[in-house]
């Protein structure tokens, strides 16, 4: 809870902290690591990035008090600090009274009636994606399901009338930024102003997605012909409140955050998924049998989807153990009680669904991918694939119909088979995705 009497009291601060540098090196390199280390050493640990200190939640039940309970004591942090040059003042990065509204505004884009609509648009895609697969063909699992997300959120968002080099393009500069955010995030802020590679390609890309997002944007606004799209849906939006539609500013803001946001945890979850079936023979199996048995066939329907439940299990499970959404952070507004400790106004806070999720003490045996661990109940605050609370993401729904669409209609004709026996590493970059994913292809007789 809130408190502005409170006396500055800090919790203990990670092992291993170095003179200057703190504990900047060792996140650099590991951070995972670091995360998960940190579990064992409190409920609240202190993460020193040189100076600055970043505290770092364990607690599940901490945690919802700072996403839930006492959510309008935070504002959204570091890491949307340095996110917001791309994609402006967006769902994803506004706060306040202007987030609500823009949440208001956006979430009939998201609800059931819509879903059924996108779901065709998802099906489509993924069916042009796999009409090119020819048995024993090897493929990058995670660039073919990044093109695929990528293509989803482009169809969904514009209908069918981009072509394939501007969905290209928007994948190249989507990926350019979602692997400098990290690396923007824990470095000094001065690091941006120097003229580095890194800097200039992040420039390049932010300015390219901006300037196509433009072009489209325009040419709709000129235009009086009616669209099934969520661009449509953004344009005609009226505030319930005051009847007013969004500015030109904030729809090309929602579109970037929606590109952005969309295409990578879509596409790696779907990747990771893909890697656990073909690691588990047993599991794929079970979930050919299903799809056999409801589908017949035919393809997949929205309406079949509660009729998938070990579908739904398998999502759920890949959710759990790679969570891509692997680090967020939030800023307490004024100096707050988070359970036993004080902190200052400004402090910025960071937690891992990732680490959180691979807790032995939530989740036995965490590291084994077992869908029927959700036959069982768990503890809500326990489980945040997509966040929580107000600020909770939008696009759940969106994204785990799309993420049961493409699995039915991959594996209904096709298995994936690991081509290498070399390890797959997790890569945390913005969102946490394999560095490589060969598998080859088999056509299911």
């Amino acid at each position: 809870m809130s408190t502005t009497s409170a006396v500055f009291q800090p919790p203990p601060p990670a092992r291993g902290r170095l003179p200057v540098i703190g504990h900047a090196l060792q996140f650099v390199r590991g951070p995972l690591r670091v995360l998960q280390d940190l579990r064992g050493q409190g409920d609240i640990v202190a993460l020193h990035l040189g100076k600055l200190p970043i505290y770092v939640v364990n607690s599940p039940q901490l945690l919802h008090d700072v996403l839930v309970t006492d959510a309008g004591s935070y504002t959204k942090g570091r890491m949307y600090d340095k996110t917001r040059p791309v994609v402006g003042d967006g769902i994803a990065t506004s706060e306040g009274a202007f987030h609500h509204r823009q949440r208001r505004l956006i979430t009939p884009a998201f609800h059931r009636p819509r879903l059924r609509g996108y779901s065709e648009a998802m099906r489509e895609q993924a069916e042009s994606v796999i009409a090119s697969w020819k048995p024993g063909q090897r493929i990058a699992v995670d660039r073919v399901m990044h093109e695929m997300s990528v293509g989803t959120t482009v169809r969904t968002l514009f209908g069918t009338d981009i072509d394939s080099g501007t969905i290209a393009e928007i994948d190249s500069c989507v990926g350019v930024f979602l692997q400098q955010v990290i690396v923007r995030t824990v470095m000094p802020n001065f690091i941006e102003r120097l003229p580095l590679p890194g800097t200039r390609r992040f420039e390049a890309a932010r300015e390219r997605l901006k300037a196509i997002v433009d072009t489209i944007l325009d040419e709709r606004l000129r235009s009086s012909e009616e669209r099934d799209d969520l661009l449509s849906l953004l344009i005609a939006a009226r505030d319930e409140e005051t009847g007013e539609p969004m500015s030109r500013q904030q729809i090309h803001d929602e579109v970037i955050t929606m590109v952005v946001a969309g295409a990578d945890s879509t596409a790696y979850t779907l990747s990771w998924l893909l890697y656990e079936l073909g690691r588990n023979p047993t599991v794929e199996a079970r979930l050919h049998d299903e799809l056999d048995t409801v589908l017949d066939g035919r393809p997949v329907t929205f309406d079949d989807l509660p009729q998938l439940p070990y579908t739904q299990r398998l999502i759920q499970e890949t959710l759990r153990l790679h969570s891509v959404s692997w680090i967020q952070m939030r800023r307490t507004i004024a100096p707050v009680r988070l359970g036993a400790t004080h902190l200052p106004a400004g402090a910025e806070i960071l937690f891992s669904a990732t680490t959180m999720h691979r807790d032995p003490d939530l989740y036995p045996d965490p590291l084994r991918f077992d869908p029927d661990r959700w036959l069982s109940p768990h503890q809500r605050e326990a489980f945040q694939p997509f966040s929580a609370g107000p600020r909770k993401c939008p696009g759940d729904h969106f994204s785990l119909t799309q993420l049961a669409i493409n699995l039915a209609t991959i594996a209904a004709s096709w298995r994936l088979v690991p081509a290498t026996r070399r390890k797959v590493r997790e890569v945390p970059a913005a969102v946490l995705r394999p560095n490589h994913l060969p598998m080859v292809v088999q056509a299911r007789s």
